[in-house]
């Protein structure tokens, strides 16, 4: 199973609309996907107790086993947010990191996806996101994508860029074989 995590709690994000395209590929190309998006979860986790085993929030628990545990493969698509990627992701791989540090991300490919409304489609941020995943025994696919200008790639909440269709098509298909 692969897990696509649009790395954002933004309402309405234009994250969500690139990783739902994605989700929509890997499953054409017969894959088990699970969306996991950001803004969807609660954060009441954010307090001292989160950094205690057997005191973390039951809600984070079944996201760590259903979209972290579960999944063989990861896809994760991160807006830029002061030249990084968003806290709310960080936050969640750090309450996450304390249930199960070693069985995450340990042995699991991650592709990541850069969405920008600038011209570096958040290189810098997936460099750091692809570091936290290498250092805890991830193997990041060499294809980071950077999606620069991304108001231009869209038309009513969908992809209209052909040439960026392609790519999230051929980075799905390197998720898949790797």
């Amino acid at each position: 199973m692969i897990t696509v995590i649009s790395g954002t709690n933004r309402p309405d994000s234009r994250t969500l609309v690139f990783a739902r395209h994605y989700v929509r590929q890997l499953e054409l190309l017969g894959e088990e996907v699970e969306l996991l998006d950001m803004a969807d979860l609660h954060h009441g986790y954010f307090a001292g107790k989160m950094y205690d085993p057997l005191g973390s929030d039951g809600q984070l628990l079944k996201w760590q086993q259903q979209y972290i545990s579960a999944a063989d493969k990861l896809a994760v698509f991160v807006p830029e947010y002061n030249g990084s990627y968003p806290g709310v992701l960080k936050l969640f791989i750090d309450g996450i990191s304390v249930i199960d540090y070693t069985g995450n991300f340990a042995g699991k490919h991650v592709a990541l996806v850069g969405v920008s409304s600038g011209r570096a489609g958040n290189l810098r941020g997936i460099d750091h996101l692809a570091d936290v995943f290498a250092h805890m025994g991830a193997w990041v696919l060499p294809n980071r994508l950077p999606l620069s200008s991304v108001e231009g790639l869209l038309t009513d909440d969908e992809i209209s860029d052909a040439e960026t269709k392609k790519s999230l098509k051929q980075q799905a298909e390197q998720l898949i074989a790797a």
